[in-house]
């Protein structure tokens, strides 16, 4: 039954969802299609005929806004969700749909561009992940010569992002510790549960995730500089899958090569996860929750993973082989696929990470009664 009128705000367009920000905009939208008129507003794109009912307004690209924001004094991750006429798609939305009971802003950065427009009603920050962690994780990573860039966007994202929580009246994001940071609450995205099916997992190891992004590049080339080489060794038949969106040429080179498949994109990741014996995650950076752990756990994968890649997930960690050195990610990878199906790490997900729970739960945060965690 429809109960109230919702208007959603991404500063990217949610299809497809490869990335987090897309990724948990479609999540939104399955948990509010039961109850709410929701429209959407977002930079253009066709939306699949696939989605959840909703009301599409795209924000105009507008050159004018885009510099007026170089102006703003707003952190430069910030400037990406700029140069979009963000004040007209809320007005032409709330024209079609009438007053809005709630908004949800999906990220921090594209809350300095649409906060003075927000309609009345119950206001959600759903920050998703702590930005200044993530520009903390940058710093770390990247090259000298821009390291003090990004501990300076460290410094401006964590006095934007305080501002912007004392704003709104909900703050949510995926892990517990950035969402007490944020003084909000913690609500995993989940996984969709579907049957295992007995086919046969074609690939012994395999390690996904949007391959353009830092973290996922970073974990693929050390999967495929030191540690594939180690396990090759012990096992000179070993297969691994390279799976993600936009996976630069230098890795889309090794696609063939000892034992290596490198398929990007990819369209079905719960059918891929099904296809791997032992999902390898050899994560050094990254923030929020890891959705590829995950999905690896639905997909009846055993998991090898370092500490990082389980973050925020101690009921599977405890299932997992974790390690942090290449030697013994590959020692680990070769234990794990000797071992019996993952049942317990499977068990976990239907138990305590079911998509439908965090649903139930994103609906819940609308309601004006006061939110229990």
């Amino acid at each position: 039954m429809i109960t109230m009128n919702v208007l959603l705000l991404s500063s990217r367009f949610p299809w497809p969802p490869f990335t987090g920000d897309r990724g948990r905009a479609t999540i939104w939208l399955a948990a509010l299609a039961r109850e709410a008129n929701v429209a959407l507003v977002s930079p253009d794109g066709e939306i699949p005929s696939s989605a959840p009912r909703v009301r599409f307004h795209p924000a105009k690209r507008s050159l004018m806004r885009g510099v007026a924001g170089l102006f703003r004094g707003t952190p430069v991750h910030a400037l990406l969700a700029a140069p979009y006429d963000w004040p007209d798609a809320i007005e032409r939305a709330r024209n079609d749909v009438g007053e809005f009971n709630a908004t949800i802003v999906l990220l921090s950065r594209l809350d300095p561009w649409v906060r003075a427009s927000l309609p009345n009603g119950l206001r959600v920050l759903d920050a998703i992940d702590s930005l200044r962690l993530s520009m903390d994780e940058r710093a770390r990573e990247t090259s000298p010569l821009l390291r003090w860039f990004w501990r300076a966007e460290s410094r401006r994202v964590a006095r934007a992002e305080e501002d912007a929580a004392r704003a709104y009246d909900r703050v949510v994001a995926v892990d517990a510790d950035e969402a007490a940071e944020l003084g909000g609450v913690a609500i995993s995205n989940g996984v969709a549960i579907a049957p295992l099916g007995d086919a046969p997992r074609t690939f012994d190891f395999g390690f996904w995730g949007r391959l353009a992004y830092f973290a996922n590049l970073d974990a693929a080339t050390w999967l495929l500089g030191e540690i594939w080489p180690a396990i090759r060794a012990q096992r000179p038949n070993a297969t691994l899958m390279i799976a993600g969106a936009d996976a630069p040429a230098r890795l889309r080179a090794f696609d063939g090569r000892d034992g290596i498949t490198v398929q990007s994109p990819v369209d079905d990741i719960a059918a891929l996860a099904r296809s791997i014996k032992v999902a390898l995650f050899p994560v050094r950076f990254g923030t929020g929750q890891s959705n590829k752990v995950l999905e690896a756990a639905e997909g009846g994968c055993a998991i090898v993973a370092t500490a990082k890649a389980m973050r925020s997930l101690d009921p599977l960690a405890r299932h997992a082989f974790l390690a942090d050195s290449a030697q013994e990610l590959a020692r680990a990878a070769i234990t794990a696929i000797g071992e019996e199906p993952a049942k317990a790490l499977r068990a976990i997900v239907e138990t305590t990470y079911a998509r439908q729970d965090t649903l139930d739960r994103l609906a819940a945060l609308l309601h004006q009664s006061e939110y229990a965690a």
